[in-house]
């Protein structure tokens, strides 16, 4: 089981669409995947067929105690082949704010199960833009952090930050925890200011730059409003879906340290 962490500190980093490609990406390959939406907007949850309010349970209700292997019972079916998810909730928000020890640990807790190590082969965590308790869980929890950005100067700041926030985590808590790459995703097709963002992150940050771009394309709006994954839009998007599939295959197929 491969569990990876979806992160940027900024917001707007699009975090929530790499998110959706990966699991887009892994539906077509018939990879059974579990996306755990720790993010108070639910942006995740409502594309992937969450309709609120939601009868079963979330991931608020997951982190609000020690549940040993409890995220299987928590788990919900998605509108998409091969994905499952762990709905966020607005409660999560209130995650940041529990005092006591342990808190942080309280997502791997609940992830150390059998029946989820045997039906998913893959973990998605999508993020919300902070470095709380929230993100905290998830780094601890995953075996990689995936950092999502857009090529601006305050998301590349948020990056550096991430990064930063990882390296704590791997000190700490998950020393086994590595870093899977950047993935620069909205990229205008022509932007002075994006091109020379997007050099600057290379440079400082060299092969852990994944070297596809996720292009900016009306198709992903467009696929999350549907609830659909970005593969199955017709006619094919393929320099984002090439995109995604490299990114797939760089999380699969080992990390970073």
């Amino acid at each position: 089981m491969t569990t990876t962490a979806v992160v940027n500190q900024k917001g707007g980093s699009g975090k929530t669409t790499t998110v959706l490609g990966l699991a887009s990406a892994a539906s077509v390959r018939g990879i059974d995947t579990l996306v755990i939406d720790l993010d108070p907007q639910c942006n995740a949850s409502e594309a992937l067929g969450i309709d609120y309010p939601t009868d079963g349970q979330t991931a608020a209700d997951l982190l609000a105690g020690e549940f040993p292997g409890g995220a299987a019972e928590v788990v919900q079916a998605s509108k998409w082949d091969h994905v499952s998810i762990i709905p966020g909730d607005l409660d999560l928000s209130d995650i940041d704010a529990v005092a006591g020890l342990g808190v942080e640990q309280r997502l791997r807790v609940a992830l150390d199960s059998e029946e989820l190590r045997q039906q998913f082969p893959l973990i998605l965590i999508d993020c919300p833009p902070s470095i709380g308790k929230l993100v905290s869980n998830a780094l601890i929890a995953a075996d990689s952090a995936l950092v999502a950005t857009e090529p601006s100067f305050m998301a590349s700041r948020g990056v550096s930050k991430i990064l930063q926030a990882i390296e704590t985590i791997q000190r700490y808590y998950n020393p086994s925890l590595t870093v899977a790459g950047v993935l620069i995703g909205r990229v205008p097709a022509q932007a002075r200011e994006a091109a020379h963002r997007s050099a600057e992150i290379r440079e400082a940050l060299g092969d852990l730059v994944l070297p596809e771009v996720v292009p900016q394309r009306a198709a992903v709006a467009e696929a999350v409003g549907d609830r659909r994954p970005i593969h199955e839009v017709r006619p094919l998007v393929s320099e984002v879906t090439s995109a995604f599939d490299a990114a797939l295959d760089r999380v699969l197929g080992g990390a970073r340290p």
